[in-house]
């Protein structure tokens, strides 16, 4: 049924990236939408590793991991709540048949709904959070499993009070709406169910629906199991990322086919998952009367199908500024062709290779610093009460991620490696979490929660500022070169590379979409034609390169990777206003949290996404970037 009113998605944190749709069946991971109250973004483990470990120094993981506690004391505790949180629903089941009888009704069931998606965020959080630092552990795949269960039947519950609030005649919702204490609250979070009204079916079809959200999720769950458990390789992911960063490059290329091979051994059945995953779409578009399985993914965040489109024609019309990227890279490091292991190598010597945890907070402070006061204490509460789980370790996932619990803080997952890009990870996330943070204390709870479209935006400008400001303050010329080198793959990994994902992963769509035949080798050809265009003609695309497709989770967060393209645009423009005019305007954005629309949010603050601007832009940055490191590397 809809999405508004269960506002929980059950975490299955495929590189955690988040699809955003109009019914549950929709939600297939665990990332921040309007209106699910848990919030996990950003699980950065994709076709372009951040290069997760190097030498790290012995460590006190007692000061450097996560404090679960103050969710729960215990297992035991958190069975406990499971089953009162089940008893809890039946109180809100009553308001079935009686939810828009008055105003009284509605607000009663909605003050009750909010108290019980609170408390299912907090047990979803626990199980996902210890499973993530467990990874091997069935105990925490079984409670997942329990509160998968607990909340299918919670949002079957949730799915009747919303068809209510749906048949509703335009006369008397707008009475309801008109109460100012309704409007405040939950003016937002009905706005939305009502907005999507025409793409609702009967009761008896949306029950039906809804009780297949278990099924709809089986691509994507399949597909990380395989990822964290079944996937056999020599190297795990820190060693595998670290090989390609610093190896030379014959150890570079075996790994690389090492990693490569174990994701082509197994390609039928990775290309039958995916495949799978895009029918599921189809379907749930198709039987809601959406234009197209795009069309569905993008009316959550009220985005026009035409900002996807337009970023993608803007971004390939401007591939020759990436070709220009790799052509240096290949001329700078004396490469016959550059393949897809030499992409992660520094172009130019690291400064400081040895970047310790404190010292990485000391950078985060500094570059940070133009966002003012108020940002600054909330990344001393980070780093001084428990919100990161910093280091990697054999039990713990890869990646990087921000969850965030709405009656607690928010809890940042990092692989720390000592490395720039570990800090500019750490960065990252840090943007998340303040954007949580600063949303929930000036938000009520139904406007707390951001959109993904407009996180992505709050973490990209923190990475922005700390090259900004590193730059600037560079010494000499060797450091430059090397900040420089780093913006530029900042800007690529997140503008160029997440823009040939979402051109790919429309192609397929619409593939499907047009009963065209869609297998392993199509996949790996349409793969393979995007890294030529996307990379120009000093990129060699080999026949492994081409199964790249089949590492990239986010492909099971349907539609999602578009919004890093978009949110790194914004972010390289609010970036530059703050360290022209100041942080009073980025922040008062931060503080909006979900309480408009995100098109509507970032036109306020600045940053009109409806239009190619931002994106030509930022490609404006990108190219003048290339052009100094070309002039200080030649000098």
């Amino acid at each position: 049924m809809g999405k508004k009113l269960y506002k929980v998605i059950i975490p299955l944190c495929i590189s955690v990236f988040c699809t955003t749709a109009i019914s549950k069946e929709c939600y297939s991971q665990c990332i921040t939408t309007r209106n699910n109250t848990i919030s996990i973004v950003d699980n950065e483990d994709n076709e372009n590793p951040k290069k997760e470990i190097n030498k790290v120094p012995k460590i006190d993981y007692s000061k450097t991991c996560w404090k679960l506690q103050s969710l729960y004391s215990s297992d035991k505790e958190w069975k406990d709540e499971l089953k009162q949180f089940t008893k809890d629903t039946k109180e809100l089941e009553n308001y079935i048949g009686k939810v828009t009888k008055s105003k009284t009704h509605l607000s009663f069931a909605l003050n009750i709904k909010e108290k019980l998606d609170r408390k299912i965020n907090k047990l979803y959080a626990y199980s996902k959070l210890n499973q993530d630092i467990n990874k091997n552990s069935y105990k925490y795949l079984d409670m997942n499993e329990s509160i998968n269960k607990a909340n299918m039947d919670y949002m079957d519950i949730c799915s009747h009070l919303e068809l209510e609030i749906l048949k509703l005649s335009d006369k008397k919702y707008e009475e309801i709406i008109s109460n100012k204490k309704i409007s405040k609250k939950y003016g937002m979070y009905l706005a939305e169910i009502r907005r999507s009204k025409k793409h609702y079916l009967d009761e008896k079809s949306e029950d039906l629906i809804a009780r297949t959200s278990t099924i709809a999720s089986l691509p994507g769950q399949t597909y990380e199991l395989f990822r964290n458990m079944d996937k056999k390789t020599n190297l795990n992911p820190s060693q595998y990322a670290t090989i390609l960063e610093y190896g030379d490059r014959n150890e570079r290329k075996s790994a690389y086919q090492n990693e490569f091979i174990a994701y082509n051994d197994n390609i039928n059945t990775l290309s039958g998952l995916l495949v799978g995953q895009v029918k599921k779409n189809i379907f749930y578009s198709t039987e809601r009367g959406y234009k197209s399985s795009l069309d569905m993914n993008l009316q959550s965040d009220d985005i026009d199908v035409k900002v996807y489109d337009e970023l993608i024609e803007t971004v390939t019309k401007n591939t020759s500024s990436l070709h220009k990227y790799v052509s240096l890279r290949k001329k700078i490091l004396g490469l016959d062709k550059v393949y897809y292991y030499d992409m992660f190598v520094p172009i130019v010597k690291p400064v400081d290779d040895d970047i310790t945890y404190d010292k990485g907070q000391g950078i985060i402070y500094s570059a940070l610093g133009p966002l003012g006061k108020e940002y600054g204490d909330i990344l001393y509460k980070a780093f001084n009460e428990k919100w990161i789980d910093v280091y990697s370790n054999d039990n713990k996932v890869s990646g990087a991620y921000c969850l965030s619990v709405y009656d607690d803080h928010p809890y940042i997952l990092t692989n720390y490696n000592n490395t720039l890009s570990s800090v500019s990870t750490l960065a990252h996330e840090l943007g998340h979490a303040a954007y949580e943070y600063l949303s929930a204390k000036n938000q009520n709870y139904f406007n707390s929660n951001p959109s993904i479209f407009t996180h992505e935006v709050a973490s990209t400008t923190n990475e922005a500022l700390l090259y900004e400001v590193l730059i600037k303050n560079a010494s000499n010329d060797k450091e430059k070169a090397y900040y420089i080198t780093q913006y530029l793959d900042l800007i690529k990994d997140t503008l160029y590379v997440q823009t040939m994902y979402a051109e790919f992963e429309k192609t397929i769509h619409e593939m499907v979409e047009s009963d065209k035949s869609v297998n392993a080798l199509v996949l790996d050809d349409i793969w393979g034609g995007l890294l030529k265009k996307y990379y120009g003609g000093n990129y060699e695309v080999d026949q492994l390169s081409k199964v790249g497709w089949s590492r990239i989770p986010h492909f099971y967060n349907s539609f999602y990777v578009y919004k890093y393209a978009t949110g790194c645009s914004a972010g390289v423009s609010f970036a530059q206003d703050i360290l022209k005019n100041g942080p009073d305007n980025y922040i008062d954005f931060l503080k909006r949290g979900s309480s408009d629309y995100p098109a509507n949010l970032l036109k306020d603050a600045g940053v009109n996404l409806t239009t190619t601007k931002p994106i030509e832009n930022t490609i404006k940055k990108f190219d003048s970037l290339v052009k100094e490191l070309e002039n200080i590397v030649v000098k």
